[in-house]
C-alpha cells in the first residue's frame, strides 16, 4: 500500500503540472485580463458589421461583463467585445506621449476558449487612423497561417494602432456552446509558458503511452481480454486529449472540419471503451444481467457521438456526450459498488478510480455547460481525473489478475486433486488400472528408445475367495491395505503400485533389472507376511502372497508383458504359493 500511495502521489504531481502552468498564465508579470474592462454585446445578430457594431447608436448594446460568461454557440452564434488596451500597463513605450520606438515587447491578444478547436471563428478589429478597421482572423474553422506559430489557443499579434487608445472590437462566433476568456501577453511569456505547459503535458502522454505499451505486453502474455479494453480505453482518451486540448493544433495547424471530427470521434470511443471495459472487467454479462444491458446502452451511444461527429453534425456530438459524461461514470460506479458489495474485491480499485474521473468529468461537463466558469481548474479537470484514474485503473487490472492466478491456483489444485481420485483406489491408495494402462504405456515407450531396464511385477494374495468368504469383507479390505502399506514400504516413490484386478496389484520399475526386482517383491512378500498377522475368533490369520516378475523386452506390446508376468505369477501360485519367480 505505501508503494501505490507513492505512486499516486508521484502521477498526482505530474499531472497538476499541466494545469499550474496554466495559472501561470494568469499571474505571469505583464499578463492582463482584458474581460473586466471589455464591453459585452451578447447574441448579437450575426450579420451586423463592424461599421454598424462600431457606429454610436450601437455602444448601448455593450455592457460591461461584471464577471459574466463570455460564450457563443448554438443559441447566440455571434457575440462582440469592445475593449480598449491599457496602454499605461503595458511598459516603456506604451503610455500616454511614449515613444514608440522604445517599444521592445511584442503583445499579444490571447483568446483562450474551453475548447480550442470548437470555437469556430474570432476576428479582431483595430481602427485604421485614416479611418475604417483593419480585420484579423483566426478560429477553429480557419486554417492555419502555415508561416506563423501553432498554438494551442488562438491569439493576435497586436499592430501599433490598437495602442494609440483607440477601441478595438472582437467578433466571436461559434455553432457550438464554448466559453472563454480574453487577456493580453507578451510574446516571450506566453511562448515560455506554452513550453512548460506542453512539457507537462507531455508526461501525461508518456505515462498513458507507456501503459498502453504495457498493457499489450501483458495482454499478449496473458491473453487476459480486459487488457485488449483497457488499451483501447487508453488510446482513446489519449488521442481525446491531444485534440480537445489543442495539441493537434500545435503539432499539425488547424485543420478546419477534421480537428472537430476528430474531436468528437475520440469522445465517443472514449465512452464506448469505457464501459466495454467496465463490462469485462467487472463480468457483468455472466454476474448481473440487468447491469449488463444498462452498461451497453451508453456503450452504443458512445458510437453514435463518433457517427455524429465524422458526419459533422456538432451539435447531436456535444449535447449526447456532455449528458454521457455526466451520467457514464456515475452507473460505471454504481456497477463497481454493486459488484463490491457481493465480494469482488478489485471494485474497490475500479470504484476509486472512476471516482476521480467522475469529478473531473463533472467539473469538466459542467463548464462546458456554462454552470462553472473557465479557469485552469475547469479547463483541466478531466485530464487530472482521466490521470488519477488510470492509475487505480491499472491497480485494479493488477489485483484482478493477481485475484485470478489465485483462482486458477485453486482451480489447479481441485483439478488434480479430482485427477489423482480418478486414477486412484479410493480404499488403498494405490493407482487404478486406468492409470496402470497410461503410464505403463509410456514407460514402456521410454524404455524403448532409451535402452534402459523395465521390469514389472504382478502380485496376488493367496486364497483372497477363502478369506473374504469365512471372515467377511471387511477383513478383506484391511488385508488389501495392509499389501498396500508393505508395497510402499519396500519401493521407490518412483516406482507405480497399481490395483490390476480385485486383488492383483502390478508394480513397474524403471531403470531396474529383473534381479533387482526379484528382491524387491521378495522384500514386500516378508513384509506383508508379517503385516497380516491378526487373531480371529482366536484363530491366527497369516495372508501371502505369489509375486511374479519379468523384464520387458525391446518391441514386445503390452498384452505381451502381461501375459508373460501373468505366466509368472501362476507359476508362484503352483509351486505352493508364498514365492516369488522370475519369468
Amino acid at each position: 500500500m505505501i508503494k501505490n500511495a507513492r505512486m499516486i502521489l508521484l502521477v498526482a504531481l505530474v499531472v497538476l503540472l499541466p494545469s499550474s502552468e496554466l495559472c501561470a498564465l494568469e499571474v505571469l508579470p505583464g499578463v492582463i485580463d482584458l474581460s473586466p474592462i471589455s464591453g459585452y454585446f451578447f447574441n448579437a445578430d450575426p450579420s451586423l458589421t463592424i461599421e454598424q457594431v462600431s457606429s454610436p447608436e450601437m455602444r448601448s448594446k455593450f455592457t460591461p461583463v461584471n464577471g459574466r460568461p463570455i460564450w457563443t454557440g448554438k443559441h447566440a452564434p455571434a457575440s462582440w467585445l469592445s475593449f480598449t488596451i491599457p496602454t499605461d500597463r503595458l511598459g516603456p513605450g506604451y503610455g500616454p506621449g511614449s515613444n514608440p520606438e522604445d517599444r521592445e515587447i511584442q503583445w499579444l491578444l490571447i483568446v483562450q476558449p474551453s475548447f480550442s478547436i470548437i470555437l469556430d471563428n474570432v476576428q479582431l478589429y483595430v481602427p485604421r487612423r485614416e479611418g475604417g478597421f483593419d480585420r484579423f482572423e483566426t478560429g477553429a474553422k480557419v486554417k492555419s497561417n502555415s508561416s506563423g506559430p501553432y498554438s494551442r489557443f488562438f491569439f493576435f499579434e497586436l499592430p501599433r494602432a490598437a495602442f494609440e487608445n483607440t477601441t478595438c472590437y472582437l467578433r466571436i462566433s461559434s455553432d457550438t456552446d464554448v466559453l472563454m476568456t480574453i487577456g493580453l501577453a507578451n510574446a516571450v511569456s506566453f511562448a515560455r509558458n506554452q513550453a512548460q505547459t506542453n512539457l507537462g503535458y507531455g508526461v501525461i502522454f508518456g505515462i498513458i503511452i507507456a501503459m498502453i505499451f504495457y498493457s499489450l505486453f501483458l495482454l499478449v502474455s496473458l491473453h487476459y481480454r480486459s487488457y485488449l479494453y483497457y488499451v483501447l480505453y487508453c488510446l482513446s482518451v489519449g488521442l481525446w486529449i491531444f485534440w480537445v486540448q489543442g495539441f493537434a493544433k500545435v503539432f499539425f495547424g488547424q485543420i478546419p472540419g477534421f480537428d472537430q471530427a476528430m474531436l468528437w470521434m475520440w469522445m465517443g470511443q472514449f465512452i464506448t471503451w469505457g464501459t466495454v471495459f467496465t463490462i469485462s472487467f467487472l463480468d457483468l454479462k455472466k454476474t448481473d444481467r440487468v447491469l449488463f444491458y444498462i452498461m451497453a446502452i451508453p456503450a452504443v451511444l458512445g458510437g453514435i457521438v463518433s457517427l455524429a461527429g465524422i458526419m459533422g453534425f456538432d451539435g447531436v456530438a456535444f449535447a449526447l456526450s456532455h449528458t454521457l459524461g455526466l451520467v457514464v461514470p456515475v452507473l460505471i460506479m454504481v456497477a463497481a459498488g454493486v459488484r463490491l458489495s457481493r465480494g469482488f474485491k478489485s471494485a474497490l480499485y475500479y470504484l476509486i478510480a472512476w471516482f476521480f474521473l467522475a469529478l473531473g468529468g463533472v467539473i469538466f461537463t459542467l463548464m462546458g455547460l456554462k454552470v462553472l466558469p473557465v479557469s485552469p481548474i475547469t479547463t483541466n479537470a478531466l485530464p487530472i481525473g482521466i490521470a488519477l484514474e488510470s492509475v487505480f485503473l491499472a491497480m485494479a487490472l493488477a489485483d484482478r489478475f493477481k485475484n485470478l492466478e489465485e483462482e486458477n491456483k485453486k482451480l489447479e489444485v481441485t483439478q488434480a486433486h479430482f485427477k489423482e481420485l480418478s486414477l486412484t483406489d479410493t480404499l488403498t491408495g494405490l493407482r487404478n488400472r486406468r492409470f496402470l494402462m497410461q503410464e505403463l504405456d509410456s514407460a514402456m515407450k521410454h524404455a524403448e528408445q532409451s535402452g534402459e531396464p523395465l521390469s514389472v511385477i504382478m502380485l496376488d494374495i493367496d486364497n483372497f475367495k477363502n478369506i473374504n468368504d469365512r471372515f467377511g469383507h471387511e477383513v478383506g479390505d484391511d488385508i488389501l491395505v495392509s499389501l498396500s502399506h508393505s508395497i510402499r514400504s519396500c519401493t521407490r516413490p518412483s516406482d507405480p503400485a497399481c490395483l490390476y484386478g480385485g486383488d492383483e496389484v502390478i508394480i513397474f520399475m524403471p531403470k531396474i533389472k529383473k534381479d533387482q526386482a526379484l528382491s524387491v517383491a521378495e522384500r514386500i512378500r516378508a513384509h506383508f507376511e508379517v503385516e497380516s498377522l491378526r487373531v480371529i475368533r482366536g484363530i491366527n490369520l497369516g495372508a501371502t502372497v505369489s509375486s511374479g516378475v519379468v523384464e520387458y523386452q525391446r518391441g514386445e506390446s503390452l498384452d505381451t508383458l502381461f501375459s508373460r508376468v501373468d505366466a509368472a505369477m501362476y507359476q508362484a501360485k503352483s509351486r505352493g504359493k508364498n514365492c516369488s519367480v522370475l519369468g
